[in-house]
């Protein structure tokens, strides 16, 4: 039996991130799950939200870690990726912070079975680790985040959320922890 598949090549490794904290500052900017929300007929309906799978901009719509080399060259770190599409990752992040959070009846992802009060958009408009004179990356994340209601198609509130934060050191696991606190802060 001959093995036609064997590659010299490291395994890829895949990365998570997660909700380690409760966010507030998405969530400030709604109704709290107690509020009442007049429904059809004059019923009352407690709020409901849905996250759109979020845009993104050129180079960070994927599963590849972004980097940016100087002079504003962008790589992706070989061997390593996210478990996930950015976007992707970061929709579920954002449901479970703000499910966390407990201002809403009910928060799901776009695509659930239930009709939403609210819908939150992001767009990743920073996702990277930024390499600039030696020494370890400074990894950045900002999300334009915009609330609206479903039904009237209308904006309530529109801003940016960033975090910047260096690794501690220029290992994939410093910079996937930086990346973890960056995006913790962001939804925060």
């Amino acid at each position: 039996c001959i093995n036609a598949l064997h590659s010299n090549q490291p395994a890829q490794q895949e990365y998570v991130l997660t909700v380690p904290v409760p966010a507030t500052a998405i969530a400030t900017a709604a109704p709290a799950a107690g509020a009442a929300v007049a429904g059809s007929g004059g019923a009352s309906m407690a709020a409901t939200l849905q996250v759109l799978l979020p845009a993104a901009v050129a180079g960070l719509g994927t599963e590849n870690i972004a980097v940016i080399r100087p002079g504003q060259r962008l790589d992706h770190y070989s061997g390593a990726r996210w478990a996930a599409p950015a976007p992707a990752m970061l929709q579920a992040l954002a449901v479970q912070a703000l499910r966390r959070q407990g201002r809403f009846a009910l928060v799901e992802a776009e695509g659930g079975p239930f009709e939403a009060r609210y819908v939150l958009n992001l767009e990743l408009t920073q996702g990277e680790a930024e390499y600039a004179d030696g020494g370890p990356p400074t990894v950045r994340v900002a999300l334009v985040c915009t609330l609206g209601r479903r039904a009237a198609r209308s904006v309530i509130t529109n801003f940016t959320a960033s975090s910047t934060v260096a690794a501690d050191a220029d290992r994939m696991q410093a910079v996937v922890a930086a990346f973890q606190r960056a995006t913790s802060e962001a939804l925060a």
